[in-house]
């Protein structure tokens, strides 16, 4: 009878379950890690003006799409644009967009590209910041300067309770923001002219409530004549996405990478 069975079982393609056999349950497709791409600015918030005449938010915008653009390439990646014109966003509603798009459990990313500025136009390079209280005049100088978007905004809904529980929940980030900013700072110094800023913190109010690793990265002076020029090439912003673009893949392929899941 069993001999039976077996040839019926053959003769319609199944695959019997033998003794000592196991079934095989296919594995659920790995889940796509989320890298949200925020440019700087936008809309009526030019950000920084370089003494040639431009805008910080135009050149946030153009590196932005091409990392974007380059991040798509890669199937496992689910990639999100805070903008993708020149339109403005609020800061905190950059953060409340990357947590919406998130799922539960989902490895993600934040970065904010961004143009620096300085009185003194012999200030240049490239810096990459993460949440915390800033420890130097400089840092303060640029958080401010960063955080004076809200001046195009409303205020935000909020109380003192929702703003600790908010701190709370991104200290768990803090380690891996500060070892994503170190990543973006060794992938661009492989292609910046200028010198190497090194891994800063500030208070940044595009990276306050996202809860996920986040950094802004300052990709260099406008304010500077030479930079200014370095920034509007087209090459020279295509360089940049890559680099950035591999700092992500950097991120996802450290052995710790299991982003966190909370």
């Amino acid at each position: 009878m069993n001999s039976i069975i077996l040839a019926m079982l053959l003769a319609l393609g199944g695959q019997p379950v033998l003794p000592g056999d196991t079934a095989h349950t296919p594995e659920a497709p790995p889940r796509r890690r989320l890298v949200v791409v925020d440019a700087g600015h936008g809309g009526r918030d030019p950000g920084a003006r370089g003494p040639g005449g431009t805008r910080e938010k135009d050149v946030t915008l153009s590196v932005a799409r091409q990392l974007a653009a380059i991040l798509r390439e890669d199937p496992s990646l689910e990639v999100r644009m805070t903008r993708d014109r020149d339109t403005l966003i609020a800061l905190h509603d950059r953060a409340r967009l990357a947590n919406r798009w998130r799922d539960e459990g989902q490895p993600a990313l934040f970065i904010s590209v961004h143009c620096n500025a300085n009185p003194s136009r012999g200030e240049k390079g490239f810096e990459t910041y993460f949440l915390a209280e800033a420890r130097t005049a400089d840092a303060q100088r640029v958080e401010a300067f960063e955080n004076a978007s809200v001046q195009y905004e409303e205020a935000p809904v909020g109380g003192p309770m929702a703003f600790i529980l908010t701190d709370l929940r991104q200290n768990q980030h803090l380690r891996e923001s500060s070892d994503w900013a170190q990543l973006v700072q060794d992938r661009l110094r492989q292609v910046h002219p200028g010198p190497n800023r090194g891994v800063k913190q500030a208070g940044f109010a595009v990276l306050r409530g996202t809860f996920m690793p986040a950094v802004l990265v300052e990709i260099g002076f406008v304010s500077n004549p030479a930079e200014e020029r370095l920034l509007n090439e087209g090459e020279t912003q295509r360089q940049m996405a890559t680099q950035l673009a591999r700092a992500v893949h950097d991120f996802f392929a450290r052995p710790q990478a299991v982003a966190s899941t909370r």
